[in-house]
């Protein structure tokens, strides 16, 4: 999957559409012209430009993958309780029925920020799969070592930053650890790779073997991103 997560695309757009809500619903409720927009403004309670703001906020910082975002998500939550609360209690415009109801379908809608793949990828940037660079399917040999021990294996997709190689023995794959930083002998040429994942089921799409990722020292910028645009970009 290449794509960034649906949610994390319309949650923003969502936010900001509640947010613009506020001042449209004055606006049909008290037949107020969209050109007076100092009258719509100045009959929004404290509570509702309290609750745009926090709604464009978490809007901003969801858009942004910024892992403050389940900072305001929580505020945004009691503030939206609060102003339906409000609405429902004090007002003439709305049920309570209408506005409890509103309120828990938009409770529901901040459920996904929970789930283990979204939040992941909000609080770790190298989990962030849409973000990778491109890979190219190639298969080459090649031979990875730790000094002490090497392993001759196959190349099956190649990026700008990392390579994950196709090992046939799945006895094999407990030869390096996750976090074990390797040789990789690229021809005549060396670099030094971080084994970011041990990928232990093959699948169609995925062989077993290792996820390596080049370390970004002065070998990736002169000696792997030459060659890799040499034999493989």
């Amino acid at each position: 999957m290449k794509n960034k997560p649906l949610f994390l695309k319309l949650f923003p757009l969502f936010s900001f559409a509640i947010a613009l809500s506020f001042p449209l619903q004055i606006r049909f409720l008290y037949g107020i012209p969209l050109t007076d927009v100092e009258s719509i403004f100045s009959m929004l309670t404290p509570m509702n430009i309290i609750s745009m703001t926090v709604l464009i906020t978490t809007g901003i910082l969801t858009a942004s993958m910024s892992h403050n975002v389940y900072k305001t998500v929580p505020v945004l939550l009691v503030a939206l309780f609060l102003n339906n609360a409000i609405v429902g209690l004090y007002g003439s415009d709305y049920t309570m029925i209408q506005v409890g109801l509103s309120f828990v379908l938009f409770a529901f809608s901040l459920k996904p920020f929970y789930a283990q793949e979204i939040k992941a990828v909000i609080e770790n940037p190298k989990l962030r799969w849409w973000e990778t660079p491109k890979r190219y399917k190639v298969k080459m040999d090649l031979k990875i070592s730790n000094g002490s021990l090497h392993l001759l294996t196959e190349t099956d997709n190649i990026s700008s930053t990392g390579i994950f190689t196709a090992v046939e023995d799945k006895d094999l794959l407990d030869s390096f650890n996750l976090n074990d930083v390797l040789e990789v002998n690229l021809g005549d040429k060396a670099v030094k790779a971080k084994v970011v994942r041990i990928n232990e089921r093959a699948s169609d799409y995925m062989p077993l073997g290792y996820g390596l990722q080049i370390l970004q020292d002065e070998s990736h910028k002169d000696v792997y991103l030459p060659w890799f645009k040499e034999n493989i970009a």
